[in-house]
């Protein structure tokens, strides 16, 4: 019995507290001022018909219009003309207008229509179709808008606006313009803060210097750098970079490129190929590493360069005051280069477009069908796509194989080899030369020529010597065959670097084959 007069006492308590509790949970709309306000027996006591400078309270949200209609039991009103809603919070204000509102204090939606406008510090956005959700400070727009924010105007026909998180989420035909550039993508996100957009799907960056294009990526407005990926591409004039992923700093004009990239000159038809790519769009230089190589693409017969490291620029040519742009491409660490007239292996080398001549540096090996051709310098000139004149400077050394275990061998200070069709065919020696060659009938070996000659002209026919011209009282004779020893048989010098040679264009990669 106790127990139940106890409960008794309580209840009144309990069903206090439930109606406090209910009550703050949807706290009613509240009147601060209009200059008259009727209720009709039409309509019933529920409805307030309120005309001039009304003002309404709900929330921390003020609301102020030129009439409306207030039901007092469901909560809300629907207001007319000169639509203004005030929002604060801890940093800012939000400040919201339009034509008409319906406002649900049971929900806190507003629903603002025609001539909309919202402020939040540098950010306005315009449209004439917008639900605000003041619970999550969250509007959105579905029949197009407009943002505006700094130097940059967005347009979209889809657009979210999360207020607390000061982020933009547009969809569908999003456009940005901004006085350097325009942005239009399919998806995109904004935050107003860090003036960082984020692009979803199919996404184009137009400027007077260049095009962008990326189907995922983000573009800093406040910094002007951006990462572009998912099939993405930079455009510079005659320039055009791929790659998995671009990094553009347009402020220093620096692209950077990474996985799968390729750096092209449309004009001159030359492509750079690797894994990590640089692009400065001032000087117009280029460069590229991990597993880098160069194209110069020709009808007849491209050219295929492999280093560590590639690197390109402008070499400016000056012909009766007219200038025009040529290719210096310089290559560094573990060279390769594979023609089908020609294959080399140098630690570094520069190719010079302009005058299309490749200059090999630090122990360069030059193969030339049969011949292989050694030097400390090498210098190789081109001619309408094919090598007609090969220079050896310094320890030049030039051998083919006669058999399976001997060599034709010349030696001296400097060589000029010639080629046409493809092969060499004329090589002259200047300078303390040394000759080694296997005087052959058919496959009988008849003799063994040694002869040295202050200088000597050879004429090679496929690839083995033809003929021979000395100057300068030659000194030498033939001696029969197996009376030389191995050490006889090789010139000072001589190694044979077969098992670097890139016999096709795949293996400019491979630095050294196992034999």
């Amino acid at each position: 019995m106790k127990k139940f007069i106890l409960l008794l006492l309580l209840m009144p308590i309990m069903c206090f507290s439930q109606e406090v509790t209910d009550t703050t949970k949807n706290k009613k709309i509240e009147i601060i001022h209009s200059n008259t306000l009727n209720v009709t027996p039409a309509t019933g006591p529920d409805l307030k018909i309120l005309v001039g400078e009304v003002e309404f309270y709900h929330d921390s949200a003020t609301m102020f219009c030129d009439s409306a209609h207030f039901n007092t039991k469901l909560n809300q009103f629907t207001a007319f003309n000169n639509i203004h809603i005030l929002k604060p919070s801890t940093t800012d204000t939000l400040e919201l207008f339009g034509d008409t509102l319906f406002y649900d204090g049971q929900n806190k939606l507003a629903k603002v229509r025609d001539k909309v406008v919202v402020i939040k510090d540098s950010m306005t956005l315009y449209t004439n179709y917008l639900d605000f959700d003041l619970i999550n400070d969250i509007g959105y727009y579905s029949y197009g808008g407009k943002t505006i924010n700094g130097k940059d105007t967005l347009v979209s026909e889809f657009g979210y606006y999360y207020s607390k998180d000061d982020e933009l989420f547009f969809k569908n035909k999003v456009k940005i313009t901004n006085p350097d550039y325009t942005i239009s993508a399919d998806t995109l996100k904004h935050n107003l803060k860090t003036k960082v957009s984020n692009f979803f799907g199919s996404t184009e960056i137009v400027s007077d210097s260049n095009f962008i294009y990326c189907e995922n990526g983000w573009y800093d407005h406040q910094n002007d750098v951006s990462q572009f990926n998912e099939n993405a591409y930079f455009t510079a004039d005659e320039h055009n970079i791929k790659g998995d992923s671009l990094f553009y700093d347009r402020k220093n004009g620096l692209g950077k490129a990474y996985n799968n990239v390729v750096i092209r000159d449309t004009v001159q038809n030359v492509l750079l190929f690797g894994n990590h790519g640089e692009f400065y769009e001032k000087t117009e230089q280029s460069m590229m590493t991990d597993k880098a190589y160069f194209i110069q693409i020709t009808d007849a017969d491209s050219l295929f360069i492999h280093a560590d490291t590639l690197r390109a620029r402008v070499d400016t040519l000056t012909i009766d005051s007219l200038k025009t742009p040529y290719r210096l491409i310089r290559a560094y660490n573990h060279v390769k280069l594979f023609k089908t007239d020609i294959q080399a292996k140098c630690d570094s080398a520069v190719y010079t477009m302009k005058d299309s001549t490749i200059e090999m540096y630090q122990h360069p090996v030059l193969w030339s069908n049969e011949n292989q051709l050694t030097s400390n310098f090498i210098k190789i000139d081109i001619v309408d796509n094919q090598v007609e004149t090969i220079f050896l400077e310094d320890s030049a050394f030039i051998c083919s194989k006669a058999d399976s275990i001997n060599f034709d061998q010349i030696k001296g200070e400097d060589m000029y080899g010639y080629v046409q069709n493809g092969e060499l065919f004329k090589v002259k020696i200047i300078g303390n030369t040394h000759t080694i060659y296997f005087i052959k009938d058919q496959d009988y070996l008849m003799g063994i020529n040694k002869i040295t000659s202050d200088s000597m002209t050879i004429f090679l026919k496929e690839s083995k010597i033809d003929k021979i011209w000395f100057y300068s009282s030659p000194k030498g004779k033939m001696h029969p065959p197996f009376t030389l020893s191995v050490k006889e048989l090789f010139l000072d010098g001589f190694f044979w670097y077969e098992a670097y040679r890139p016999r096709t264009r795949e293996e400019i990669f491979i630095w050294k084959r196992e034999e």
